[in-house]
Parts: C-alpha cells; structure tokens; sequence
C-alpha cells in the first residue's frame, strides 16, 4: 500500500503574534537507516497561558536538512480536537509551523503538536565511521534534537532512537543483549546527564531511550554513543568524518583569528539588527563535540509512552480534486506537472520556448483568465511577467496546491483516493481509444494523466495524443526540491496523535517550549533554538 505524503515548499511572511505559551514537554524519536538516512518525529505540548495560540517556529536543526512531511503533521488538544498543519518554510532553516485554516487553542488548554521530518545524519556529519582504541569498527551518532525556548517549567525532554539493529530473539531482554554483547558504547557524560534504556522497538528493533526530567530552559540534550559499523551500509561521499571535525574546529574556538573575526561579525550584526530584534531573545548555545573516554552503562527505568492513532477514514474517497490537483494526489513529481502546464500553455500557442537551460518563453498572447483554473492563472502570470520562472513563484504554486489538497482530502483514504482518480483517467482514455492513440509506447502513468489534464480541459482546443513529451522541460525548471517528499515514509515510527494523548501525559508530563531568533546565527554559527509561541 502506497500513502501518499504532500510536502510544502513556502516562503511566506510572518503572522502577526496572536497567543502565548509554554511547553510541557519535548518528545524526539529517531528512525535510524542502515544508509544514515531517519525520520524524525518531534512531538511537542504546548500550555497556553494567554491569548489563542495558533503555532511556533522551529529551527535549529544544525546541518540536518529536514523533509517536512505535511501528510502525516497533526495536532490535538485536550479537548480532543485535532488539526492539519500548516507548515510553511521561512528560508534559513526555520518553518512557522501553524494550526491550519487560521485556526486556535483558548488559553487554559494544551495542544500537543506532531511534527515528523525524513533527514540524512550522515550526509549532515552526525553520523559516520570511526575506530575504537582496540582497534573495534564503529559508527558514531554525535547529535542533540532542537533547544526549546520558553520552557523553564518543561516537565521533560525524551529522545528515543530506533536502531537499524533487529534483536535475535522476541523474548529476549533487550538490555541484557546490549550489555552482553557490547553494542552500544556511550561517552561517560551521557550516563551522568540522563536515565538510559533499552527496550524493543517496532519490528523487534533495538529501542535507545534517552530521559531528562526537568531539562529547564534551551536545554542542549546532546547524545554521543557508539554502535557496531556491521549495522550500517554508509556511502562513501558523504565526508562526515570530515564534516564532524570541522564543526568540533569551530565550535572549540578554531584559531585566534578565527575567533576573532567570529567576534567581530557577531557585534557587528548584532549593531546592525538591535532596532529590529530589541526585546527579543537571542540563543548563543555552543555544542561541545569530540572524543571522550568511552564507558559503559545504562540505567533500568520505564519511559512514559505514547498513544497514537489514526487520522484518515478508510475508504473514504475525496473526488473533488482539479486535474491538477490529482496529479499531487497520483504523486507525479512536481517538476513534470509544472512541466506539462508549460507544455499545454506552448500547444495553445499563449507562450514560445526561447532557451531551455536557463528555461525562458516569450509570451504570445493572452489566455482569457477566466477560463483558467486558478494553478493556470498563477503559473501564466509567473511566466508573463520576466519569461521566466523564479524559485519564489514555483513555492508559492507548490504551496497554494498543498494547501487546496490538505484542505479537501485531509482525512480521505489515500489509497482508495488514488485508485479512483486512476479509474477516472483509465475510463477516460478508453473512450478515447476509439480515435487511436497515436504512441502507445508512451503509455506511462504521468503521461496518460496528461492526455486526461489536457484534452478535457474545457479552455484547450489543440488536442495531444502522445505527440511529444510533456516531461521534457522538466530539468529545466529551477526549483529545489531538498525538503519536498514525493512518496511515503519508510519508517516504523507511528505518526498519527491520539485525542487522549493529553489527558495520559497529564499525570505525568508537562512541559514548556519556545524559540530565540537570534540576529547573529549565521555569522557567529550560534545554535538557534525553536519555539516563538504565537
């Protein structure tokens, strides 16, 4: 079974403060690839103490270039309620991450936000070969999770790692498998800052878990252990040995030049940005890196869990979708469907293709607007403006189809939704057969998709039949796509909040949670927390 996970690309302003609040507590957990590839999930209560809160921002991932996956981002609060996420990417690595649909939660309740990412530790240096005194082959994982601000009342912070390591037996003790067998090395600090456990995750894997009560404010919950290299297939390329002693250089001072000049960049944003940031808070945390003395231990206790569900209603079936918003729901990559939009606005003779690479047209003439949908209009203005296509014009094309697909198929069954848009375009054509389709050999599922898109279109006189390639401009278009997932999660973390997740965490959990923007991050490489409750 395949679910489909839309993934935004935004770039838009702040909204206005609205509410206020606390975190109560920070849950992290890690789905750890033999490849160094993971999906993240942060699961985040907020209290909130004024106002109505709408959302955060969340930064501070470091080197970690996240996916954001909006398919599966949810909230709850402790009135059961639930809402779709609004993710929106604000440049620099910081996401305003909102309740959707302009929505909020009254002050006096919680709100327990589910936020799940698919990164690469080791490509980002987190992760990556190393050697033990005895000569024994390792790999490293040298990473904390996000500081939160607004938190000095956090109840705890949990981050549990799901190793690539499937234990031997279902009935073994975990534990005893990971003492007896020296699987997992820690730094001696590690056994000193946090109650330690092994337990069996999802599919028999090997569960780290990692627990600070009362963690306080912009706490730093860095780990560093070490685990057997046979558990992992790491790609060379990736220089994350490399990446790693960089960032140690830099963040144990480097050279006295280098600090220097660190120093006197950081005064001097710090002068530059004072009017616009006054007031606010500022994160300048270091993340001590290197190599201690390894130890071994771990510490017997019993982690609060989590309860999930599940958003979606089986079999329900969203058939209110545009063609165009079909082709998100069918996955077809988002370059070839802005691909075959320029296709169709060429065959109609409204635009003329000047350049491939750099991808620029002339316009010819003017489509009449109203007989364009509205991903048409946007994507004719975006093109008649310069002739070309800008990264902020595709985000915002990407962002408002998001949004739509969000807004009308948040809770329809994926699969059977996927399944009856096909039928739609399969039924489609079989009517057209009667004509002949001309290239049959160009009977991909994207390309027929297009012969359904374009030769219904009410607007499109100019009919295609396989003529050409609708895909061709598709390397051309200058979007980045890092932090756009086109297909399912691999992963065995549960995702989905249940509505009584609050009222279970209530007896035990509370927590606080926030964020300091701070104006001097990229020049004084400072840790920027998240947070920024509103």
């Amino acid at each position: 079974m395949r679910k489909l996970l839309l993934l935004l690309l935004l770039s838009v302003p702040l909204v206005a403060l609205a509410g206020k609040g606390e975190i109560r507590f920070v849950e992290t957990t890690v789905d750890l690839k033999g490849d160094g590839s993971a999906v993240v999930l942060y699961q985040v209560q907020w209290q909130v103490t004024s106002g109505e809160l709408h959302g955060f921002y969340f930064q501070g991932n470091g080197r970690l270039k996240p996916g954001m996956a909006v398919g599966q981002a949810a909230a709850v609060d402790s009135r059961g309620k639930r809402y779709r996420l609004d993710i929106r990417n604000l440049g620099n690595g910081k996401w305003d991450i909102l309740l959707a649909d302009g929505q909020g939660v009254p002050r006096g309740q919680t709100v327990t936000f589910n936020l799940p990412f698919r990164t690469d530790f080791h490509a980002a240096g987190y992760l990556g070969p190393t050697t033990a005194e005895d000569g024994r082959e390792l790999v490293f994982f040298n990473w904390a999770p996000v500081q939160w601000d607004e938190a000095a009342n956090q109840d705890h912070y949990t981050l549990k790692i799901l190793t690539p390591y499937r234990l031997p037996d279902e009935q073994v003790n975990p534990r005893s498998v990971v003492d007896t067998e020296r699987l997992i090395l820690t730094e001696p600090w590690m056994n000193e800052e946090y109650l330690i456990d092994y337990q069996r995750g999802p599919n028999n894997r090997l569960l780290l878990v990692l627990h600070k009560n009362r963690p306080g404010n912009r706490f730093q919950m860095r780990v560093q252990f070490y685990m057997p290299a046979d558990w992992f297939r790491l790609v060379a390329g990736a220089d994350a040995a490399g990446l790693a002693d960089m960032a140690n250089q830099e963040q144990q001072g480097g050279s006295d030049t280098s600090s220097t000049l660190l120093l006197i960049l950081g005064l001097a944003v710090i002068a530059a940005f004072f009017g616009v940031v006054r007031g606010k808070q500022r994160s300048m945390v270091k993340a001590r890196e290197g190599l201690d003395e390894i130890r071994w231990e771990n510490l017997d206790w019993t982690p609060p869990k989590l309860i999930l569900s599940e958003f979606r209603k089986p079999g329900k079936i969203c058939k209110d979708l545009t063609p165009l918003e079909a082709a998100f729901y069918l996955e077809i990559p988002f370059k070839l469907i802005v691909s075959a939009m320029l296709n169709s606005m060429a065959l109609e003779g409204f635009v003329e293709i000047e350049s491939r690479s750099p991808l620029k047209v002339k316009v010819l003439r003017r489509p009449d607007p109203h007989q364009l949908d509205e991903y048409e209009r946007l994507f004719y203005e975006s093109l008649s403006d310069d002739g070309e296509l800008s990264q902020a014009e595709l985000e915002a094309l990407m962002n408002m189809a998001v949004e739509n697909v969000q807004r009308k198929a948040w809770d329809a069954d994926i699969e059977a939704t996927q399944n009856w848009y096909r039928r739609q375009v399969s039924e489609y054509l079989k009517t057209a057969a009667a004509g002949g389709l001309a290239d049959p050999a160009r009977r991909t599922e994207a390309n027929d998709w297009y012969y359904w898109y374009h030769n219904r279109h009410p607007y499109y006189r100019r009919g295609w039949n396989y003529d050409d390639d609708p895909a061709r401009h598709a390397t051309d278009i200058p979007v980045a796509v890092d932090h756009i997932i086109h297909g399912p999660l691999n992963t065995d973390i549960a995702m989905e909040l249940n509505v009584c997740h609050d009222a279970c965490h209530s007896a035990c959990h509370s927590a606080c949670h926030s964020a300091c923007h701070s104006a001097c991050h990229s020049a004084c490489h400072s840790a920027c927390v998240s947070g920024g409750s509103h």
